[in-house]
């Protein structure tokens, strides 16, 4: 025994007892709190999640056991902010207390949606949503594998949208459940029950619309493995056209719904049908146009149209050398009026210029003996015989005497 400073009598604890009393005291007084904080530190084993939650000045140890780590959708990461609800424990082992956590949320976003773009950024990384992974679907499937519930009304619309559109196709169903706990398990399962059937063309994974709860289980890695793994392609057609999972993302194919999943499949025939109609439609098309061209070739050939043609050649060109005639005929008399005109005017220029017509208006010519023409008195002699011409004669004078002017 020890005294207090109030002078009473104090019982000397062992360690058990005094962490005995401490653990009845705070679990007494935090049976149930709600902590907000950054994750760090976060790791998991044997299904239990130990990690810390901290802010600027403090940091608390934390525990979620396996029993409550199985329903936590998303994954713990450092850095997450994250409200967890539990109790303040103490582990007497190490006198240390810790929350032990029995539900976990994060702060900002649902953990249904944190937990889906966790799983979708991890198989991103891993190439497994590229489109260079991707299958082609093919083109007539004869048989047809689906997973789904026996019971969905998701099965009965792929039937009728199989029966409308291609009734010849087969159908072998994989029985699943499609919704609540261990479901993505018997998903996975279904899909690699089908891989040991060689004549399956392509699966069909489908499940009717519903909440983000409802279509979880196609949201889950395990589904997302068995679609990978998969050796036949795969065409998701879960929930409705505005719902996507990760199934969607990872198969082959996504269909909006599971009707247009059945319709996809059943598309290569019909789109055959149509092709070979077209097909044939220009076939006929082609042939009539060449049974025509052939057809004019052969009357070519025919001696009664080769006759026809040269005599309409004949009639043009014998219509061509009339026109040419008459526009050749035309063209002289044009140029025979235009040089008789000419003719005309040079003609009455000449009369003009014309000494006769000097000769006319009074005048004459005085010419020697030897018809040279008198134009100077110096070269006449006195008494010379000279002849004047006139218009109506000539007049032959001797010269009696010479005057200069």
């Amino acid at each position: 025994m020890f005294r207090t400073r109030a002078g009473q009598k104090a019982k000397i604890l062992t360690v058990s007892e005094l962490t005995a009393q401490i653990q009845s005291k705070l679990e007494e007084n935090f049976e149930y709190v709600a902590v907000s904080g950054e994750v760090s530190n976060a790791k998991q084993s044997n299904g239990h999640w130990y990690f810390s939650l901290k802010d600027k000045d403090a940091i608390l140890p934390c525990v979620c056991f396996k029993g409550y780590a199985q329903y936590i959708r998303f994954e713990l990461q450092d850095g997450l902010q994250i409200v967890a609800r539990g109790k303040i424990a103490v582990w007497p082992p190490r006198g240390a207390y810790q929350m032990v956590a029995s539900t976990l949320q994060p702060v900002g976003i649902g953990d249904w949606q944190l937990a889906f773009e966790q799983l979708k950024e991890k198989l991103e990384k891993e190439g497994l949503l590229a489109l260079e992974r991707k299958r082609a679907i093919p083109l007539l499937p004869r048989r047809i594998g689906v997973v789904t519930s026996p019971n969905a009304a998701a099965l009965q619309d792929i039937i009728t949208a199989l029966k409308r559109r291609n009734s010849k196709v087969q159908l072998l169903i994989s029985p699943c459940r499609v919704q609540g706990e261990g479901s993505a398990e018997e998903i996975a399962a279904a899909i690699q029950d089908l891989q040991s059937i060689e004549d399956i063309d392509v699966i069909i994974v489908a499940r009717g619309g519903g909440s983000i709860e409802d279509l979880w289980s196609f949201n889950t890695e395990v589904v997302a493995r068995a679609l990978v793994s998969s050796r036949i392609p795969i065409i998701s057609g879960v929930g409705h056209e505005t719902d996507i999972t990760i199934c969607d993302l990872v198969a082959d194919l996504r269909a909006p719904t599971p009707t247009a999943a059945a319709e996809l499949v059943a598309k290569g025939r019909l789109e055959l049908l149509e092709r070979w109609s077209s097909l044939n439609r220009r076939l006929l098309h082609s042939m009539e146009q060449r049974v025509s061209r052939t057809r004019v070739a052969l009357q070519r050939l025919d001696p009664r149209h080769a006759l026809l043609r040269h005599a309409e050649r004949l009639k043009k060109i014998a219509m061509q050398v009339q026109n040419n005639r008459s526009r050749l005929l035309s063209a002289i008399d044009l140029k025979i009026h235009k040089l008789r005109n000419r003719q005309e005017r040079g003609h009455e220029k000449l009369l003009a210029l014309s000494a006769l017509n000097v000769l006319k208006r009074g005048f004459s010519i005085l010419q020697k003996a030897d018809e040279s023409v008198v134009s100077d008195v110096k070269d006449v002699e006195k008494g010379e015989i000279l002849v004047a011409r006139l218009s109506s004669g000539k007049l032959r004078l001797k010269v009696e005497e010479i005057e200069n002017d």
